[in-house]
């Protein structure tokens, strides 16, 4: 959807929703169409309660927007800042959840810098998925540290994948059944695992495999 009436026409299918809830949608892409015009403090403050929303429907319609703006606007990019700051978790999940490539690296590093250390364990996890996905290897060594660290199972599991996924490229697993192993890489769009069996196993097989994962390609077709 790439104009606020394509917005609009998808919004207008939730006849189920909450009454008050799709209003706040359709605000926030209000709000979206008026700051492509131009800044309005007021029409950003509309969005920002929109991507901080913890309802679906509205912060998925405002993060999605809010973010668009900010790949071009500084006083948008300023708001994800200050929303990586609140008080409230769910605004600054959203701020490390929504963070991607289009946001300039100064924005992104101070979000995740705030974020590895929020009190809340499921933004510290979703920081620590974005160091890897941004490849912010300077993040590294204090990754290592939280293994040490930290106590919450949610991080810890996401420490377990993505620093591997970062230092080495791969997280190589064996099997459950020691049938082979399982290795996981980051593709051009997600994670991916495939299975290598015992007899396919080596060195040499692992760096091709771990090549054509990183491209997109499934080892067997």
């Amino acid at each position: 959807m790439n104009t606020p009436d394509q917005w609009r026409r998808w919004l207008g299918r939730f006849t189920r929703e909450p009454k008050d809830r799709l209003a706040h949608a359709f605000e926030a892409v209000d709000a979206f169409e008026a700051l492509s015009a131009g800044p309005d403090e007021q029409m950003l403050q509309t969005l920002v309660k929109a991507a901080s929303s913890p309802h679906k429907l509205v912060f998925e319609t405002g993060c999605h927007l809010l973010f668009r703006l900010a790949a071009t606007q500084e006083n948008c990019q300023q708001a994800i800042d200050r929303m990586a700051s609140s008080r409230d978790a769910t605004a600054r999940f959203h701020a490390i959840a929504y963070l991607n490539a289009t946001l300039p690296e100064p924005l992104r590093f101070s979000v995740i810098d705030r974020a590895l250390s929020d009190r809340s364990s499921r933004v510290r996890a979703k920081a620590v998925e974005k160091v890897e996905a941004f490849g912010l290897r300077q993040f590294l060594a204090r990754l290592e540290a939280m293994i040490g660290s930290e106590s919450r199972r949610e991080v810890l599991r996401s420490l377990a994948l993505h620093v591997p996924l970062l230092r080495e490229g791969f997280l190589l697993e064996p099997a459950p059944d020691r049938s082979g192993f399982n290795l996981t890489v980051r593709g051009p769009n997600s994670i991916k695992s495939e299975f290598i069996p015992l007899q396919r196993f080596s060195k040499s097989d692992v760096t091709r495999a771990v090549e054509r994962l990183k491209k997109g390609e499934r080892l067997v077709d």
